[in-house]
């Protein structure tokens, strides 16, 4: 079932936009194919979704975004920029969350990894690469190429660092480690909150990932 508000745009001119079953789409919001909007997500009210996005299973989207993929249940629910980026699950953008997709030079963006290497990407529109389980609070700042590694928390005035190691938990206090239990606590009461059991198998990998 689709549920649709008011004042909703479908622009088909340059691709089609196929939408899954059980996604609420609310009112003013925008979309431009092609695109994917995948089962039981919901777009925010006058959400801008551009072309060559993917969103879903299981996604809260708003505010702009373009170019982008979420491999499923993330939240972007309030306004603020996302473009040209990839976005794993169960990650979490607080309101006004914005990141840079496109150098002030116009040049060529080089990514550089979470081993510190370079990497020239040949083009000149790169967002960001989010892991998943990564939090960031109000207005958070995310600059061109960034790769914030999984289960960072973000929670700083000034822009990520580039890149985030895995589990950084960042504050203007400084960087420390997030601690694990913790940290798989409020995985498991996230994943409670959609239905969802974080299994031994999944918890073993990211208490592998934490110890490296």
């Amino acid at each position: 079932n689709l549920m649709l508000f008011p004042n909703v745009v479908f622009d088909v001119t340059n691709g089609a936009i196929r939408v899954e079953e059980n996604v609420t789409i609310k009112a003013g919001t925008v979309i431009t194919g092609p695109c994917w909007i995948g089962r039981d997500s919901t777009l925010s009210e006058q959400s801008v979704i551009k072309a060559n996005t993917v969103i879903g299973p299981v996604c809260k989207i708003g505010g702009e975004v373009g170019g982008t993929v979420f491999q499923g249940y993330a939240n972007k629910v309030h306004d603020g920029h996302l473009g040209d980026s990839l976005i794993g699950e169960w990650v979490n953008l607080g309101a006004g969350t914005t990141n840079s997709n496109l150098l002030n030079t116009y040049g060529e963006i080089i990514v550089k990894d979470l081993n510190g290497k370079r990497h020239k990407t040949g083009r000149s529109y790169v967002g960001c690469f989010i892991g998943d389980h990564v939090k960031t609070a109000i207005c958070t700042r995310i600059m061109t190429g960034t790769i914030i590694g999984t289960g960072a928390m973000i929670a700083s005035s000034t822009p990520v660092p580039t890149p985030t190691a895995r589990f950084a938990w960042i504050t203007d206090g400084g960087t420390r480690p997030y601690n694990i239990e913790k940290f798989v606590t409020v995985a498991k009461t996230v994943m409670q909150r959609r239905n969802v059991v974080l299994h031994d198998s999944t918890e073993s990998a990211i208490r592998q990932l934490a110890s490296e």
